[in-house]
């Protein structure tokens, strides 16, 4: 599977990062669910008393997830990112994202991690992310060009029947004229 072009940056102390290329081993798989690990370096100007948040952006910059604060007040003490990406087919729709406590059936297999953001001097952290797929069901355009002919075929009949029904006694007045009351009558030839 072909892993979709991720990027990260970071904002702390006021300060944004320029966007940073994820490694493909740390991208999401298309459809796949996954659950990957993040290294967030040590930045220069960073104080014990500052938030650091991140944000994602997925297939080139075209689909961004909110600022998510990972250290600080109000974040998770041992944040996970629970991002889901939602597609279309074969494109990616939209994406959502957000930090949360780590959950502890993952505390056991990752306590190294969970030390790392408990001790505010131990850098670089490990953000563990995890990738969930959703499919946004999108519209069968052949589908719905059946329903939109058969919609049409059912108005035109409709139609047909009402405008019959209004001119019913003119039409049968027509036919009997056409007819006559002996039915057909053919000219006979002179010989």
């Amino acid at each position: 599977m072909i892993a979709f072009p991720t990027s990260r940056r970071a904002q702390f102390h006021g300060v944004r990062t320029t966007w940073h290329d994820l490694l493909g081993r740390n991208c999401p798989r298309f459809g796949i669910d996954t659950l990957t690990v993040i290294q967030l370096p040590h930045p220069k100007a960073f104080g014990q008393a500052d938030a650091y948040k991140v944000q994602l952006a997925f297939d080139g910059d075209r689909v961004l997830t909110p600022w998510l604060k990972l250290i600080g007040k109000g974040a998770p003490d041992v944040p996970l990112l629970d991002v889901a990406l939602m597609r279309s087919g074969a494109a990616l729709a939209s994406a959502s994202a957000k930090a949360v406590n780590l959950p502890d059936a993952y505390l056991y297999d990752h306590h190294a991690l969970a030390e790392e953001f408990r001790n505010a001097t131990a850098w670089p952290k490990h953000l563990l992310v995890q990738y969930r797929w959703q499919h946004a069901p999108g519209v069968d355009a052949t589908a719905a060009l059946y329903l939109a002919m058969a919609a049409g075929l059912g108005a035109f009949l409709a139609t047909a029947a009402g405008v019959l029904a209004s001119y019913d006694s003119k039409l049968r007045a027509f036919v009997a004229d056409l007819a006559g009351e002996n039915g057909l009558v053919t000219p006979e030839k002179d010989e």
